[in-house]
């Protein structure tokens, strides 16, 4: 009889499951979804590929917002795979060793970090993509703030904006900006700090609905002005491969 064990769920799973839900969509997100709208419309992108997509809530978010852009995801997690397959259908999947469609801009929304080899993640998906085509990543920021919550994630590293240009150029991509994101959240990297003690899991809190509106509008104050601040929690970059671009529509 075979083994009927179910697999383990890491913290990383667990937390990404439990924000699926459309009820543990906060303003962090939300604000960083605006983000990838607005690099979409930048790079003329008609489709987006969400890699490493997690809970598959920046998907949820384009459609509810009528941002015309087809959604497609790639998950290397078995257990997430199948949740996103449920969610949009078999056919939202991308192989992750097929050609990227001219057109598409790439998400890695808080995936590099997860990575052992990050450049060589970097350097796979401009192998795929079309010349002048654009990637939108978001990392934590700053090694200093590693705590034990990166470690429940699977975090190997935080990043620096110039780490970031670095990392991109080593995989030879171009970089077109940088900037830090949620300055107004750095006072919890203390209370992280003081927290040393192992995770059993890694969820974002649930926010009184008041609380999460305000945090938001504020929140995309800062982001507006994300290549000016000094410092943050999370580090942005919009990246594209070299090479012109042909003219959209």
């Amino acid at each position: 009889m075979g083994d009927m064990t179910e697999p383990t769920i890491t913290p990383l799973e667990q937390q990404q499951l439990r924000v699926a839900d459309e009820r543990h969509d906060t303003f962090w997100h939300r604000v960083r979804f605006r983000l990838v709208a607005k690099a979409a419309a930048d790079a003329r992108a008609t489709a987006v590929l969400d890699v490493g997509a997690g809970s598959g809530q920046l998907g949820t978010w384009l459609a509810t917002h009528d941002v015309p852009l087809t959604y497609r995801f790639e998950e290397s997690s078995p257990v997430l795979d199948d949740a996103l397959a449920r969610r949009f259908g078999v056919e939202g999947r991308h192989d992750s060793a097929a050609p990227i469609a001219q057109g598409t801009l790439v998400t890695l929304l808080d995936v590099i970090e997860h990575v052992a080899d990050d450049v060589a993640l970097l350097t796979d998906l401009r192998s795929r993509m079309s010349p002048g085509d654009r990637l939108f990543v978001t990392v934590p920021a700053f090694q200093w703030a590693f705590t034990s919550w990166d470690e429940a994630l699977g975090h190997h590293r935080r990043y620096s904006t110039r780490q970031l240009r670095e990392r991109a150029g080593a995989a030879g991509l171009d970089t077109v900006s940088t900037g830090y994101l949620f300055p107004e959240l750095l006072p919890l990297i203390a209370v992280r700090k003081l927290r040393r003690a192992p995770r059993e899991h890694a969820d974002f809190p649930d926010l009184p609905r008041a609380v999460d509106v305000a945090a938001e509008w504020w929140s995309r104050g800062t982001a507006a002005l994300r290549r000016w601040m000094p410092a943050g929690t999370s580090a942005c970059a919009v990246l594209q491969v070299p090479g012109d671009q042909e003219s959209a529509g």
